[in-house]
């Protein structure tokens, strides 16, 4: 038997911020000697990811996509609602807590496919990694015997803050003191927030708790370099082989690669490319907030207000999540004549946009983000400064990170409370406000764009061969094997 080779089972939760990043591991271990590698998905998120699989299967990359039956049916869901994106606006919540516990009912498919590939190669082991949110791939790993790794799809400092919460009082103006940082660190939180899910959310915290205590170690999505201290903090709180690998994103090495990394965008890469090569270097500003947040039609006007007054080029990602919401932009952008009086400086996209071909092009100088920690490594990773403007979640503490310990951003200037209610509306003047700090910010901007530079170079270096996320992954590999 090869002792090199193995049979790597990934396993993701079914929404662009996980499911991008899993896709990238794969292609990294199905790169390193001759792994196969299969990740695990629906039907729906296969037809979004044709470009990508398209893109594999001319690489001749080791790499399968093995769509299961998402069983909306019995949840009560519409046929190809797989993805939290697609979820019904309506009763949100409720959508999404059967959504989340749909993915449990995959166990059944996944084990038989993993048993007929054991029959296949059994002389091949089989490896597990699955994300944070499928607590239920436990049941699967310890009734086969095979070893089972958790990917972490988000920064160690959440994780570490996510400790430190329960002695934190986010209704009091106490900064809060982290040691090894030598300096207070302000969290602006949305009142009553609790770090990974409210109070009827408890049942995700706890299974998010339980994979990392039966993981035999911890993939995650970043660098050393970047946040040693909280690496260092995770691993003592877990007691487990944290092993940073990131950024995974930097797998992609030309702008075709780029433009394929999830989703399959409305507007062709070359129109893209020709408007962002006819602007100056560092004069763009790309404003997209992820694919889940969902903004009002009085936030979208006073988006494309704010980001018309600011008189930079931009390039606008508006997300629509139904067709009454589509119908509304479509008419007020036909009413205002945004895109017609900015024409020479100005692209918006409808839907998906290949963020990181868009942000790593030289005339960009600037990317406004809603903080989801994919959204923030690609921004570190091509080295330019933010503009943070979290929604949810962990995007508060990815804030903090960029803004307070990176020092590569600036948040978006709120002082009124509630801070982030849904019905808070930011208007036009913050956002031009924000964008010219960030774009012409004297002495300040320029560290801060040196600061993103100099953590571009690291990202670069950890990544390639002999980094230190190199190394880790080299390390990962050796460890499965050493144990067959």
């Amino acid at each position: 038997m090869d002792q090199n080779v193995g049979h790597f089972v990934l396993v993701p939760f079914f929404t662009q911020g996980h499911l991008i990043p899993m896709v990238d591991l794969g292609f990294v271990i199905a790169q390193r000697g001759n792994n196969r590698v299969s990740i695990i998905i629906t039907p729906f998120n296969l037809t979004r990811l044709q470009t990508t699989v398209d893109f594999i299967n001319r690489s001749g990359l080791p790499i399968d996509f093995i769509p299961l039956r998402f069983p909306t049916e019995e949840l009560g869901l519409p046929k190809g609602c797989e993805s939290v994106d697609v979820l019904p606006t309506e009763n949100h919540l409720l959508n999404f807590h059967q959504f989340y516990k749909g993915h449990a009912m995959l166990a059944e498919q996944l084990e038989t496919y993993i048993r007929q590939r054991q029959q296949i190669n059994p002389s091949i082991p089989t490896i597990i990694i699955t994300d944070f949110m499928n607590s239920w791939t436990r049941r699967i790993s310890d009734k086969l015997s095979i070893s089972r790794f958790g990917f972490c799809i988000v920064s160690c400092f959440t994780w570490h803050l996510r400790e430190l919460f329960q002695e934190y009082d986010n209704n009091s103006d106490g900064d809060l003191v982290i040691s090894d940082v030598d300096h207070r660190i302000k969290l602006i939180l949305p009142k009553g927030f609790v770090l990974g899910s409210s109070q009827d959310q408890e049942y995700i915290r706890s299974d998010i708790k339980d994979v990392e205590n039966s993981v035999h170690g911890i993939l995650v999505n970043t660098f050393y370099e970047l946040e040693p201290i909280f690496v260092d903090k995770y691993r003592k709180m877990t007691g487990k082989n944290v092993l940073p690998i990131g950024p995974l994103l930097l797998c992609h090495d030309s702008n075709m690669d780029k433009a394929i990394r999830g989703a399959r965008s409305l507007v062709e890469k070359n129109k893209i490319l020709k408007f962002l090569d006819s602007m100056d270097p560092a004069s763009v500003v790309f404003f997209g907030v992820g694919s889940i947040v969902i903004l009002s039609m009085i936030q979208i006007k006073e988006i494309g207000k704010g980001l018309e007054e600011s008189g930079y080029p931009f390039i606008w990602v508006i997300k629509c999540f139904n067709d009454d919401m589509r119908n509304g932009v479509e008419e007020w952008l036909r009413n205002d004549r945004l895109e017609e009086r900015t024409k020479t400086r100005s692209f918006i996209i409808r839907g998906w946009a290949p963020q990181l071909m868009i942000i790593s092009h030289a005339s960009i100088g600037a990317l406004f983000t809603h903080c989801g920690w994919n959204s923030t490594l690609e921004g570190i990773s091509v080295g330019i400064p933010m503009i943070a403007w979290p929604f949810s979640e962990d995007q508060f503490p990815n804030m903090t990170f960029i803004t307070q310990i990176a020092k590569t951003s600036i948040g978006i200037d709120i002082d009124e409370e509630p801070v982030y209610s849904p019905n808070y509306t930011v208007k036009s003047d913050t956002i031009t406000k924000a964008i010219e700090r960030v774009m012409n910010g004297g002495e300040e901007g320029v560290e801060r764009r040196k600061r993103a530079l100099d953590l571009k170079d690291a990202a670069i270096a950890a990544f390639d061969v002999a980094g230190s996320s190199h190394t880790n992954m080299s390390f990962f590999l050796r460890q499965i094997f050493n144990k067959v």
